[in-house]
């Protein structure tokens, strides 16, 4: 057996020498240099060491960075020094306020100073700069009572402009967040021990307004969210307090009705007053911001004003006024959007919006009876004339929309549908000025559509009213059913007949809905009365108007 094993492993051996043998005459013949297996170095396995270069720069990276926030807290150390130094009395306490104040400011010029070489310095003595501040404010104010919460808010104030007028002129975004946040911060606290609601939305504001004038200017503009939000929330909160009960108990008390009425038209102005300058005078295309932010301060301005002024008759004028001339202003600017076709056409979409909602809100506010009747009917009969001189459909839909608030304010249909349709036995209801002045407005309405060949469906809108209105109209001088039978039965021919003879069609779409109307009538009124002549008079006129209706048409059809 062990003999065997040895053979085994000699030949094994001899076929290795000749397997190295073979290799090396291969090699040979194609010139490669010999191979030796002793010095053939093993494949390498991954390192799991970093690069010696991304130690050296994280490295580098800390050298620069710890320093800095070594210099922010001996610029924090400095400011408790100077507390100290005043807690002591070695400095007066108005002046101490002042050199902290300043030196606060110091802080802040030097993170913009050498921001484009260091952009981390800049951040590290902003954040420094705010530290300083915002405590520093608090206690003069909370704590030492050596500034009063007016005062201090005014302090916020330029701190944040500061920051952004520093930071203007190379758009330096770290400075402006840093110190518009702390404006706002510093602010808020100071309302939370103070209770001062109006000093703390009119600080909010007053920021609010120095970020939209950056955002003109294409400065900070992912700032405005926060500002518009703090804002939003600022003059909701004095709304809310003036809302209250006057016998409700308050821990914050609410300011006076001018007061409130003055913020809600600030907040509303400063941001329409910042899209119109983007999107009219620089022809930018409204954003989605500017969109939900108007629409949300007119909310709450509006809205709130509309809720404060309740009892106030003075103040309601006022609001009134304001959103006449708001809605009065988009118009303009929407006009002056035609002009700039070039894919800016939702500036004019959501600028005719917002006008169409402050024109009803001010209106609203402002008239009553007759005198909103005509107003809406004057509006409704200029918004189709300037919707069909400039083909712009969108003052077609607010022409419409001005008729259907007169006639509701009127309560044509209403009036019309009681006088032509008695089902019970009240005396009918004299006819207001203000059914006139809709049923006017709506039959100017219609003319101006047939001579400037307006849209078929408002042509529709118009002649309905108009048919409607007349009817509830005639309608009053005639007592017995029968007649008021014939008269729907009438104006339904009369209607297919014209419709046919001049090619209108809102005519001939309106001939069979006023047959319909008629029968309608007669089960419930005439049936209902049980007179068997009457009723034979109400079924004579109106069978016989639906014989001769659909030949009427069809022979006017056949003939054009």
């Amino acid at each position: 057996m062990e003999a065997s094993q040895d053979l085994t492993l000699a030949r094994l051996d001899e076929l290795t020498q000749a397997v190295a043998d073979l290799k090396r005459r291969v090699a040979q013949l194609e010139g490669h240099p010999e191979p030796d297996s002793a010095s053939e170095p093993l494949p390498d396995l991954p390192s799991l060491a970093l690069p010696a270069d991304v130690g050296e720069a994280g490295l580098a990276w800390a050298d620069s960075l710890v320093p800095l926030f070594g210099w922010g807290l001996l610029g924090i150390a400095g400011a408790y020094l100077l507390r100290a130094v005043t807690e002591a009395g070695y400095l007066p306490g108005t002046l101490g306020a002042g050199v902290g104040i300043i030196y606060a400011a110091w802080w802040l010029f030097l993170a913009a100073h050498r921001a484009t070489e260091r952009p981390m310095f800049s951040i590290i003595h902003g954040l420094t700069a705010a530290l300083i501040m915002a405590p520093m404010l608090w206690e003069m104010t909370v704590k030492f009572h050596l500034l009063s919460g007016q005062i201090s808010s005014a302090v916020a104030v330029c701190f944040t402009v500061f920051g952004l007028a520093i930071g203007w002129r190379r758009n330096l975004t770290a400075i402006a967040w840093i110190a518009t946040l702390a404006g706002l911060l510093t602010a808020t606290a100071l309302f939370r021990e103070t209770h001062d609601v109006t000093v703390w939305a009119l600080t909010i504001l007053v920021i609010a307004a120095a970020t939209e004038f950056s955002a003109c200017r294409d400065h900070w503009l992912g700032l405005r969210w926060i500002v518009a939000i703090v804002a939003d929330i600022a003059i909701l909160m004095v709304t809310l307090l003036a809302m209250r009960p006057p016998d409700a108990a308050q821990v914050v008390a609410a300011p006076a009705m001018g007061v409130v009425l003055g913020l809600q038209i600030a907040l509303l102005t400063i941001y329409l007053s910042s899209t119109i300058d983007r999107t009219l005078f620089r022809h930018l295309n409204i954003t989605g911001f500017e969109i939900g932010q108007a629409a949300m301060a007119f909310v709450i301005s509006i809205g709130g004003a509309l809720q404060v002024t309740r009892a106030g008759q003075a103040g309601a004028v006022s609001v009134g006024l304001f959103c006449l001339l708001g809605g009065a202003a988009c118009y303009l600017v929407s006009f002056a959007s035609l002009d700039h076709q070039d894919g800016r056409s939702r500036n004019f979409y959501t600028y005719s919006t917002f006008a169409v909602l402050l024109v009803v809100a001010g209106f609203d506010v402002l008239l009553k009876g007759g005198a909103l009747a005509g107003a809406w009917s004057a509006l409704a009969v200029a918004m189709l004339l300037a919707g069909l001189l400039r083909n712009r459909n969108t003052l077609r839909v607010h022409a419409c929309v001005y008729l259907f608030l007169a006639v509701a304010a009127s309560r044509m249909l209403q009036l019309a549908t009681e006088r032509i349709i008695r089902t019970n036995g009240d005396p009918l209801s004299a006819l207001s000025a203000a059914y006139l002045l809709a049923l006017a407005g709506a039959a100017i309405c219609y003319a101006i559509i047939v001579v400037r060949q307006g849209k078929a469906l408002d042509a529709v809108v118009a002649a309905s009213l108009v048919c409607w209105g007349l009817l509830g109209l005639a309608a009053g001088w005639m007592d017995a059913a029968p007649l008021r039978t014939a008269m729907l039965t009438a104006l339904a021919i009369t209607a297919g007949w014209a419709g046919s003879r001049w090619s209108r069609r809102e005519l001939l779409w309106l001939a069979y809905p006023l047959m319909a109307l008629a029968g309608l009538k007669l089960m419930l009124e005439d049936f209902q009365l049980g007179r068997s002549l009457t009723l034979f008079a109400s079924l004579i006129f109106f069978g016989g108007g639906l014989i001769l209706l659909p030949r009427l048409v069809k022979h006017r059809r056949t003939a054009a």
